[in-house]
């Protein structure tokens, strides 16, 4: 009865190995992911402020040429040499409150804002000119407590979590 047992575990053993090519065929990934072979350098174009904030188009332009080079892998050029054009707009700024409480109808305690950033990107393949990416109403949100932070540290995390998103849409390219 051993002797049957380890010829059949043996037999299972080698059917199971045999059929790893043709299970493995089946989870192949294509498509998508990273940016063509001949992108290697990336203009960022001046960022158009539509919204009232001071100096928040300054603060987008150095995030995204950070990602460029240290997510993206790419090397920043000249508009005339760049095999990639980056192009944004903000579109709007908010400041809201989104947690308070209303102090007998004059006014209220504010416990929880929200900064909002919403922009308009494209990425373009200069040599094929094509936009590979692209998206007209991205948001980035970052909250801050009244009193404990500020403003300005509530924009550098929309702002982080608005330039994630450009990153991840310039690699998926779906």
């Amino acid at each position: 009865m051993r002797n049957s047992m380890s010829c059949r575990f043996r037999a299972g053993a080698m059917a199971a190995i045999a059929m790893l090519p043709v299970l493995g065929g089946c989870y192949g990934f294509s498509g998508g992911g990273g940016l063509p072979s001949h992108m290697r350098t990336v203009w960022v174009a001046p960022i158009e402020n539509e919204s009232t904030q001071f100096g928040i188009a300054e603060s987008l332009m150095d995030e995204l040429l950070t990602a460029a080079r240290q997510r993206l892998g790419l090397r920043l050029a000249s508009e005339e040499e760049a095999d990639a054009v980056i192009t944004a707009q903000i579109r709007r700024y908010a400041d809201e409150a989104v947690n308070f409480d209303a102090v007998g109808g004059v006014g209220a305690d504010v416990f929880q804002r929200r900064v909002t950033v919403s922009v308009s990107v494209e990425i373009l393949d200069v040599t094929e000119n094509l936009i590979i990416w692209g998206n007209q109403s991205l948001t980035g949100t970052g909250e801050y407590e009244p009193g404990a932070e500020t403003e300005d540290q509530a924009l550098i995390v929309a702002l982080e979590n608005l330039v994630q998103q450009i990153v991840d849409g310039a690699q998926s390219q779906w």
